[in-house]
């Protein structure tokens, strides 16, 4: 596969629940991510989508099996190279929407690893926009719906136009509206080069996928 970004190896994790017996998740998971590519992870809750994403992410380490990152590095490259978009609200509460969506474009101008040439009040404004969050940008982040964090959220992930975006059941609160505009946004990221893996339960994301990985 060309322009991989991503190789997983024979991943295997399993948890301790309630002071029982290991329950495996992931058994000799392997996935390839190329640039410019959809992959939807499909699967019931407890299928292990979550734990994927997270130890992608580098957010938890598999008890066996590797990540390795383009580049051959087995460390998850950084922000905004790899975003993530989580099931939890990871927003900033003392921020506005449109300073969460800005915040870390404008750190990674500062260190000189941003992406995208357009100034990042200009990507900020776009995204408001498409997403519409432009009414709500001056409120608190958690002063909105439900849905509108999770937009905002994407649009964090997505402002500085990363190599690889992981997500995480990212229409889960969205009505069909707004879901399609938020998977719209998603193949308009992958004709830009990125790779996107989705995990979700939700058929629209598979519809619209390269490829569909299904976990039971």
């Amino acid at each position: 596969m060309t322009n991989l970004l991503v190789q997983a190896s024979a991943l295997t994790k399993a948890f301790r629940r309630d002071g029982g017996h290991p329950v495996t998740v992931l058994c000799g998971f392997d996935l390839d991510l190329a640039a410019g590519e959809l992959v939807a992870v499909m699967g019931p809750s407890l299928s292990g989508k979550t734990t994927l994403v997270e130890l992608l992410a580098g957010w938890a380490q598999p008890d066996s099996g590797v990540v390795v990152w383009d580049g051959g590095s087995t460390d998850p490259p950084a922000w905004p190279h790899l975003t993530v978009v989580p099931q939890g609200f990871a927003l900033l509460e003392e921020l506005t929407v449109a300073e969460n969506i800005g915040f870390a474009a404008r750190f990674n101008r500062a260190a000189g690893r941003h992406r995208v040439h357009l100034a990042p009040d200009e990507r900020v404004g776009a995204l408001l926009t498409r997403l519409g969050l432009d009414r709500l940008q001056d409120r608190g982040a958690f002063e909105i719906s439900v849905g509108e964090r999770q937009r905002t959220m994407i649009a964090r992930a997505l402002v500085d136009r990363p190599a690889v975006v992981l997500a995480d059941e990212p229409v889960a609160h969205q009505d069909q509206r707004h879901a399609t505009i938020v998977l719209d946004l998603f193949r308009d990221a992958v004709a830009d080069g990125t790779a996107c893996l989705v995990a979700t339960r939700t058929p629209a994301v598979a519809a619209i996928a390269d490829r569909v990985i299904t976990l039971s």
